[in-house]
């Protein structure tokens, strides 16, 4: 943490997560260590994606974040939508939370989790012989949450983005490429380079 003088560094252990006053280095230690995705809610927690837990700072104490006892773990991407709900990606599914109960989408692996300006959810999850890239629509997130697949048996899906014009970019181990509500575009000439 930076608080426009000095860093301050914290460290995972399990269930635990606290400052390391020490001020060495962690020799390479990455998984589970890795954090993964940091967001700050709209009641000012923050919360911690990493490759292990899932934690919650309160501006005082780290809590594991846990559904029915078990911790989330994995999470490759936390977001909170315009509505308030937390949406989790990772190994345990994509998930929703609306600060009383969850939702589970899909319980295969979550990627990446994106808003659009129009309320829509953009996610990218594991699929049957590959990766797809979903929508599930803004009027139907309080009803019946069923997505429409736009792209699949793709490469793992790497980021989620819209445009100006509001086409969807998304980046793949396979390319880049673009929806317009319409149609696909990938960027790959004739030669199969982007």
């Amino acid at each position: 943490r930076y608080d426009g003088r000095s860093f301050r560094n914290y460290t995972m252990n399990g269930d635990s997560m606290s400052e390391d006053k020490t001020g060495k280095s962690l020799p390479d230690v990455r998984p589970p260590n890795e954090v993964n995705s940091i967001i700050e809610d709209k009641a000012g927690r923050l919360w911690f994606a990493t490759r292990g837990r899932t934690f919650v700072y309160n501006g005082k104490t780290f809590t594991v974040f846990v559904h029915d006892g078990k911790p989330f773990t994995n999470v490759r991407t936390i977001l909170e939508d315009k509505k308030g709900n937390i949406w989790l990606g990772g190994n345990d599914g994509l998930w929703r939370y609306n600060g009383t109960s969850f939702t589970n989408l899909t319980q295969d692996f979550g990627g990446f989790i994106y808003e659009g300006r129009s309320g829509n959810i953009w996610t990218s999850s594991a699929a049957a012989g590959g990766w797809a890239l979903s929508r599930y629509d803004e009027k139907s997130l309080s009803g019946n949450l069923i997505p429409t697949i736009i792209k699949s048996k793709e490469g793992m899906v790497f980021g989620i983005l819209e445009a100006f014009d509001g086409s969807i970019w998304f980046g793949t181990a396979n390319g880049v490429y673009r929806y317009d509500g319409k149609t696909i575009t990938d960027f790959k000439g004739s030669d199969g380079r982007q």
